[in-house]
C-alpha cells in the first residue's frame, strides 16, 4: 500500500493530506492494474504514488519528455483532464498490445509517440479511468472526483496542453510504473481539475408574473456580432492603399496567448486564449480585460 505523507514540494505546492488522498492513491493503483491484466495481459504496478495539488503551469512542468500525453473529457468535447506516460512505459505498453510480451528496454533512446501508439493505449487508459471512477463513486468526501473522463486526443507538448486545458488548480497523480515485473518501467501521471470552490449562492426569486423571462427570451435571441483581435496594426495611407493577396504583415508583438474579444463599437469585453475545438480555431475566454475603463480600441 502506497503512504502518502503530507509534506511541501519545493515549489511550495500543496500535497493532499490523510486518509482521502491514500483512498485516492489505492483506487488509482487498483484500477491501473486490473486495466493492464484486461488490456495488456501483463502486470501493471504502480509505486510511490502521490497526490498533489498543482496550477496549470505547474502540471506542464512536470511532462518528461517524449512523452505520451493523452488529453482526456468528460463526453462533452471539452478537453479537462490529462494522462501522461513517458516513453519508456509507452513502449513497453504497445509492445505487450503487439507481441505479447515485453522486453527490457534498449540503449537506443525511447521513440516518440505516434497516433498509432494513442489509439493502441486509449482502450487501456479507458479501463483505468473508468476502473478508478468506480472505485469512488461511493466514498463519501473524496476531494478528487472521476467524472467520466475517457481518452479524447493527443497533445504535442507542454505549450499545446496548455492552450488546451483550462487554467486552474488540479489534482495530479504521481507514480513508478513498473510493467511485466520490472521489464520495463516509467512514470505515469494523472491530472483531473480540482473543483471543490464553494457554489455561489443562488440570488432569491423574485415573482414578476413572467415578465423578466419573457424579456431574457426576446434579448438572448439577439444577434451580436464580435471580433477577436490578435493584435492591431497601423500603417501608412499609402502602404494601406498598396496591400495585395499574399503579402506577409509582420506582427511583432502578436501573441496567442491574449487575443481581445471586441463588440461592435471597439470595445473590448474579454481576453482569451487562440486554440482549437473540434478542428476549428476557437478562443478560450479568461475573463474581463484588466482594468475598469473599457476603451475602444483598447
Amino acid at each position: 500500500m502506497a503512504l502518502i505523507r503530507a509534506r511541501r514540494q519545493d515549489s511550495g505546492a500543496e500535497v493532499a493530506q490523510g486518509g482521502l488522498a491514500d483512498l485516492a492513491a489505492r483506487a488509482w493503483t487498483l484500477a491501473v492494474a486490473r486495466a493492464g491484466q484486461d488490456e495488456l495481459g501483463v502486470s501493471v504496478e504502480l509505486r510511490g504514488v502521490t497526490v498533489e495539488r498543482r496550477m496549470l503551469a505547474e502540471l506542464a512542468e512536470m511532462l518528461p519528455e517524449r512523452a505520451l500525453i493523452a488529453v482526456l473529457d468528460e463526453g462533452a468535447g471539452d478537453a479537462t483532464g490529462v494522462a501522461v506516460l513517458d516513453a519508456d512505459l509507452m513502449a513497453g505498453m504497445v509492445e505487450a498490445l503487439t507481441t505479447g510480451a515485453v522486453a527490457a528496454a534498449g540503449e537506443g533512446g525511447a521513440r516518440r509517440p505516434t497516433r498509432t501508439d494513442a489509439a493502441l493505449l486509449a482502450p487501456v487508459l479507458d479501463r483505468a479511468l473508468a476502473g478508478f471512477e468506480a472505485a469512488l463513486a461511493s466514498a463519501e468526501g473524496v476531494d478528487l472526483p472521476p467524472r467520466g473522463y475517457r481518452f479524447a486526443t493527443t497533445a504535442d507538448g507542454a505549450r499545446t496542453l496548455s492552450l488546451l486545458l483550462e487554467d486552474g488548480p488540479y489534482r495530479v497523480l504521481r507514480a513508478d510504473c513498473l510493467l511485466a515485473g520490472e521489464a520495463r518501467r516509467g512514470a505515469l501521471l494523472l491530472g483531473l481539475p480540482d473543483r471543490r470552490a464553494a457554489a455561489v449562492p443562488a440570488a432569491p426569486v423574485v415573482e414578476d408574473d413572467g415578465f423578466t423571462a419573457e424579456l431574457a427570451r426576446q434579448v438572448e435571441g439577439a444577434q451580436v456580432r464580435l471580433d477577436a483581435v490578435l493584435w492591431r496594426l497601423t500603417l501608412p495611407l499609402g502602404e494601406t492603399m498598396a496591400l495585395q493577396a499574399g503579402m506577409e504583415l509582420a506582427l511583432p508583438r502578436a501573441d496567442i496567448r491574449r487575443v481581445g474579444l471586441e463588440g461592435m463599437d471597439g470595445r473590448r469585453l474579454a481576453e482569451g486564449r487562440l486554440g482549437r475545438q473540434g478542428g476549428l480555431r476557437a478562443i478560450r475566454l479568461d475573463g474581463p480585460p484588466e482594468g475598469a475603463a473599457l476603451l475602444p480600441g483598447g
